[in-house]
């Protein structure tokens, strides 16, 4: 009798086996509850067999447990859906950034004359850890978390995401490559979300393409499920320049900065912040700049020149220095004794 059991018990152990090793598989709840409800499973089955099967559940159990989902370490973000700032308010975002604890990617709506069709991606993260000093482009992934995906998870560091969060629930990410005429830099800022903030377009877009996203299950950034974080105001841009007022920053550098001169900038006059909060900032009145083709003219005996690439990132320069891309930073980021006086 005892050897018709056995088998049997073997047999249902392996199955219990299997089933606990394709929850542990999973992700990181569903491997919780596999380690608990599984674990309690597997003994009750072996239970029932003599010794023998004890001893083969005994030794299998290493292995399911070795197969479960190594921890993924979090993004420095909370989860859920972040529209970019161009437009200033999560109703007008055109483009979405969203992450879910596993996988992070992005949605854009069909728009006329922006995007003939939606526009989806999805990225499994494979691993994420800040820039190894000395590594390609360190001194712009300085300050970031990097977010590897399988594509780029044993390579270097190009084109890698890096994610920064900022104040006011905030998101800055940026991708680094290399480019016919040097360093290729594209950088995004985003604003937290909640799902019913975003235009019906963008709705519409994320319940077609990721459900999950617009029923708070794979969006809500806590387990608590605590109302989205209310996205900061941000500045519209001011003319004549039509860029958001504030402080600018090297595009390599971050926005608390100490070692860099920053680029003010109010709408009334324009200029550098010197490092010294002693020396005298070198403001120019916007009133006397003059146009030059694409760019402006903000000093004219220097002859430095500011050219508009976006409204929260521009190119400002002279013959004697050269050029300097610089992007904008929320004056609570940056340095205190950055202050236009």
């Amino acid at each position: 009798m005892a050897d018709a059991v056995a088998p049997a018990a073997k047999e249902g152990v392996r199955n219990m086996s299997t089933i606990c090793s394709a929850a542990r598989g999973g992700a990181l709840g569903l491997a919780i509850f596999a380690l608990t409800a599984c674990g309690s499973e597997s003994t009750a089955a072996s239970k029932a067999a003599p010794d023998s099967a004890m001893n083969a559940s005994a030794s299998a159990q290493p292995k399911a447990t070795s197969q479960a989902a190594p921890a993924t370490t979090p993004l420095p973000i909370e989860r859920g859906i972040y529209g970019d700032v161009e437009r200033g308010s999560c109703a007008r975002a055109r483009s979405a950034f969203f992450y879910d604890g596993t996988n992070y990617g992005y949605v854009s709506p069909a728009e006329p004359g922006w995007n003939d069709a939606a526009y989806f991606e999805i990225n499994r993260i494979a691993r994420v850890g800040p820039p190894t000093r000395g590594s390609d482009f360190y001194d712009y992934y300085q300050g970031y978390t990097l977010v590897w995906t399988a594509e780029h998870a044993a390579g270097d560091n190009e084109d890698v995401l890096g994610i920064k969060a900022e104040a006011n629930g905030r998101v800055r990410s940026i991708a680094v490559s290399s480019g016919p005429k040097g360093d290729m830099v594209s950088e995004e800022t985003y604003q937290k979300c909640g799902f019913a903030q975003l235009s019906p377009q963008m709705q519409a877009t994320i319940r077609a393409e990721r459900p999950q996203l617009a029923d708070g299950s794979g969006a809500a950034g806590n387990a608590g499920g605590q109302a989205p974080v209310a996205p900061a105001p941000v500045a519209a841009p001011l003319a004549p320049f039509n860029i958001r007022p504030g402080h600018y920053v090297p595009v390599r550098a971050a926005c608390g900065t100490a070692t860099e001169m920053i680029f003010y900038y109010d709408g009334r006059r324009a200029g550098w912040i010197d490092l010294s909060p002693f020396a005298a900032n070198r403001m120019e009145p916007v009133a006397s700049a003059r146009r030059r083709g694409a760019a402006w003219v903000i000093d004219p005996m220097t002859g430095e020149t500011l050219q508009v690439q976006s409204a929260d990132r521009i190119t400002v320069g002279d013959p004697n220095t050269g050029a300097e891309t610089m992007r904008w930073c929320p004056a609570a980021e940056v340095r205190a004794s950055a202050r236009a006086r």
